[in-house]
């Protein structure tokens, strides 16, 4: 019996409670007797205490109760968009992977290729290799078996024909370099790939943080030779490098740390929280407002919990935790054959900071939060075999919102295989900057997403991430040093940014055997340059076509027709 069922005899009873509150004699026998078995109840709660934690004044123990939902709400969690919808793709790009880095790798290129082939350089240029990152882009998406077959006369595809020669693409792959050989860093196990991570993680950091957000781990497929290569049998692609991200709902990641063995994390932190928590403490390093964090079983522990909770009220923990993670308190759980499927049993403890909720569905499944309880329970769509249909199976609150918000990595994992950028290396520095360049692509697609949302762009005018990817690679290869700005485009032109090319008129067929002379074949329509390339104000020179017609011009507001073609987008 709780407190709100002794309220309810007390206000019901026709008792005279005139007396002192601790005298027993005034109370009715129902109270009376309740409060008998309230005190034998809490006598054993106190055989099994836990040992009081330094700085606590009272013993801790776990009540069978529900737990105050507090923290911020998943109905409040607004993703925040940074920009606008009709923002420059190349700009977007270059936030994360600027001019400068751009610059750094052909350098140390150069440098490398110096090394290896008696001081013979490669002599490239930042332009280059731009070029060659967008022909990567382009490769990554159309997926050809072979390098090679891009440059077939059968079954080539023009715009990477006559971006680079076939040798020259292969030739830069074989030098790609990002740091000096000769100065390593002893100190930093990633020194390798530090260029590439500093601008993508600098990015990530100023990126706008939402109210839920989850940690998890994903893997950079490589089966080479490399020290901190890990086997994960769970993860699609189980071999490569692991790495750790912090990531919004929807994907957007907003922090990583790659996995280097065991200085990973200090030792001291090693020691208190172990690695799942240790991991979860270095990507709270951005986080300065309230938020709940989302884990596996993995991450989540009791001691995180706690160390959450006294370092920092305002991060929440929610994950799915293994028992032997939790203390004593696994023991007073319900055993699995006593829940039938939608039941749970629930353990807050007595500072009503943290609760374990176990939940029976198929199988039984344990979680910890620090937050949220298993009220307000809901229902979910789940199958049942014996009635070979889908049935109504009641859920916990924390399941529900644990479900809701940490899938993020996985999305993103799901994301990037779509459109892997597939360059076959032995080298793992390559590997990994293919790796993040696609994270870079889908990061951005993403956020484009959101700045949709929230201008309310019709369906029809937003770009899937295949489209998205098409334009960011044909823009790249285009891309010969020009401005970028961030809005290019006037207001009201969200049409001009993808138009579609002008209607081939019906050439007029003839019968086999008559007099008249074929009817001429009309001129091939030339795609509309994007407005990343239309406008960047380099290399657009016109040019005089000496035709008997003239040819229709292609601006968007005008009718005319001329004979000067453009000779960077060979359009009149």
């Amino acid at each position: 019996m709780n407190d709100r069922d002794i309220e309810d005899i007390l206000n019901k009873s026709d008792f005279d409670f005139s007396g002192s509150e601790d005298d027993n004699d005034y109370l009715p026998p129902e109270v009376v007797r309740a409060l008998h078995q309230s005190d034998d109840s809490e006598e054993d709660e106190e055989e099994n205490l836990t040992e009081a934690e330094p700085g606590r004044s009272a013993p801790l123990f776990w009540r069978t109760k529900e737990m105050r939902c507090r923290g911020p709400d998943i109905a409040d969690d607004e993703l925040v968009a940074q920009g606008t919808s009709e923002m420059n793709i190349l700009y977007c790009f270059f936030e994360y992977l600027g001019t400068e880095f751009w610059e750094m790798v052909a350098e140390q290129s150069n440098i490398y290729s110096a090394q290896k082939r008696d001081l013979k350089s490669l002599k490239t240029n930042s332009i280059e290799i731009i070029h060659f990152t967008g022909m990567q882009l382009l490769m990554g998406t159309l997926k050809y078996p072979q390098g090679k077959l891009y440059w077939t006369r059968d079954l080539c595809v023009p715009i990477i024909r006559d971006t680079m020669p076939r040798d020259r693409f292969f030739e830069l792959r074989n030098y790609l370099h990002f740091v000096d050989l000769n100065c390593p860093d002893t100190n930093d196990k990633l020194w390798k790939i530090r260029p590439i991570i500093n601008p993508i993680l600098k990015k990530c950091h100023s990126l706008p943080r939402s109210k839920h957000m989850s940690i998890d781990e994903q893997m950079i497929p490589f089966a080479g030779r490399c020290e901190y290569r890990q086997y994960v049998p769970s993860k699609p692609n189980p071999l490569g490098l692991k790495n750790f991200v912090l990531a919004a709902r929807d994907g957007i990641v907003l922090d990583f740390e790659i996995y280097v063995g065991k200085d990973t994390i200090s030792p001291e932190i090693m020691k208190n929280l172990g690695l799942g928590g240790g991991i979860v403490q270095t990507l709270c390093r951005t986080i300065e407002s309230s938020c709940v964090l989302y884990t596996d079983r993995f991450f989540t522990s009791l001691k995180l919990a706690e160390h959450l909770i006294a370092n920092n009220n305002q991060i929440f923990l929610t994950g799915t935790v293994m028992t032997n993670r939790i203390g004593p308190v696994s023991t007073k759980l319900k055993p699995d054959k006593e829940l039938q499927r939608g039941a749970w049993d629930e353990k807050v403890r007595n500072d009503d900071n943290i609760c374990i909720v176990k939940w029976k569905d198929t199988k039984a499944v344990t979680l910890l939060s620090t937050c949220t309880g298993g009220e307000p329970a809901t229902t979910c769509q789940r199958w049942c075999k014996v009635r070979k249909e889908k049935i109504d199976v009641t859920q916990p609150a924390v399941v529900k919102t644990y479900n809701t918000c940490m899938g993020g990595i996985d999305l993103c994992d799901r994301l990037i295989a779509y459109y892997r950028s597939s360059m076959r290396t032995k080298k793992w520095t390559v590997r990994t900057f293919c790796h993040f360049l696609d994270l870079v692509v889908v990061n951005c697609w993403l956020m484009y997403m959101r700045c949709c949302k929230v201008e309310n762009v019709e369906s029809k005018h937003k770009l899937g991430l295949l489209q998205y990817r098409l334009n960011l690679a044909k823009a790249l290869m285009k891309y010969d040093g020009g401005r970028v700005d961030p809005n290019f485009m006037r207001p009201g032109s969200r049409s001009q940014s993808s138009p579609g090319p002008s209607a081939v008129s019906n050439s007029k067929i003839t019968d086999v055997g008559c007099d008249e002379p074929p009817a001429k074949k009309n001129r091939a329509v030339v795609p509309h340059p994007l407005p990343e390339t239309r406008l960047d104000n380099v290399g657009h020179l016109p040019r005089f076509i000496d035709s008997k017609n003239a040819s229709k011009c292609r601006h968007p507001t005008c009718s005319s027709k001329c004979r000067t073609m453009c000779v960077k987008c060979h359009v009149f």
